[in-house]
């Protein structure tokens, strides 16, 4: 049985300087260990190893199986990795981590490693206004950010559980496994941080990132989201987001 992580709030938790370039990179992953199995969000990568979004309880010195896909089309990417740290409060910022945890590559193929190190050197030497989360994600003319976060989305479908992705003022990107069509409408709720409340806006779902051969490996499965009937308030406080984002990666 997988715990969830506690739901008492800690100081907000800052990541470990490792040495080596991190950079953003959100995709799904699949963690394995003692016959256990659940799912996660990869939220950034370096050579040395990883963030994972999470609600699976992971103690510091588990080792852990984990697999995942990289944007270049190639195999499926299995490492044997070491939980290094684990983080259950809320970020306060919009760089900060949302829960989960850090995991170091303890064995990894070459020619995978070769893979993760050029994703790493394609996004340094990118002019930074370049930079965009969601490689090939249709374009909006807003400035998109990479944000995680667990969301919530209700609507004539039920209820379904997911992960915001990255974020701009008309909407987001969410990772989800049972993907709305496009058309259809519905409200999401996630938390932003620094805020006691939960952000709770209408969508209606403009296009879909289904788990096919064929679909954007830059992004896991998953569908985009435009917001209906934002408030002023809640454009604010995306406008907020996205600022501090951009005035942090560019300091």
């Amino acid at each position: 049985m997988i715990l969830p992580l506690s739901r008492h709030r800690r100081t907000v938790f800052r990541q470990p300087h490792s040495g080596f370039s991190r950079v953003p990179f959100v995709q799904a992953c699949t963690l394995s260990w003692d016959g256990l199995e659940t799912t996660g969000l990869i939220c950034n990568l370096s050579i040395l190893g990883l963030n994972v979004h999470t609600e699976a309880q992971l103690e510091a010195q588990r080792e852990v199986i984990l697999r995942f896909r990289l944007p270049d089309e190639g195999p499926e990417i299995a490492a044997a990795a070491i939980v290094t740290w684990a983080n259950d409060a809320s970020p306060d910022n919009a760089t900060g981590l949302p829960q989960g945890c850090g995991l170091r590559f303890l064995r990894v193929e070459p020619d995978d490693l070769r893979r993760i190190a050029a994703l790493v050197a394609r996004y340094l030497a990118a002019p930074r206004e370049q930079v965009q989360p969601g490689v090939g994600q249709p374009f909006t003319a807003k400035v998109r950010i990479p944000f995680i976060a667990a969301c919530t989305l209700t609507g004539r479908f039920g209820t379904r559980r997911g992960s915001v992705c990255n974020l701009s003022v008309v909407g987001v990107y969410v990772a989800l496994g049972e993907i709305p069509a496009p058309g259809t409408r519905g409200r999401i709720a996630f938390r932003l941080p620094r805020s006691e409340r939960e952000f709770a806006t209408d969508f209606t779902v403009t296009w879909q990132n289904p788990d096919v051969p064929n679909r954007m490996l830059a992004l896991p499965p998953g569908c985009g989201l435009h917001f209906e009937n934002l408030g002023a308030r809640e454009e604010e406080l995306l406008s907020e987001l996205v600022n501090e984002y951009q005035h942090a990666i560019a300091g």
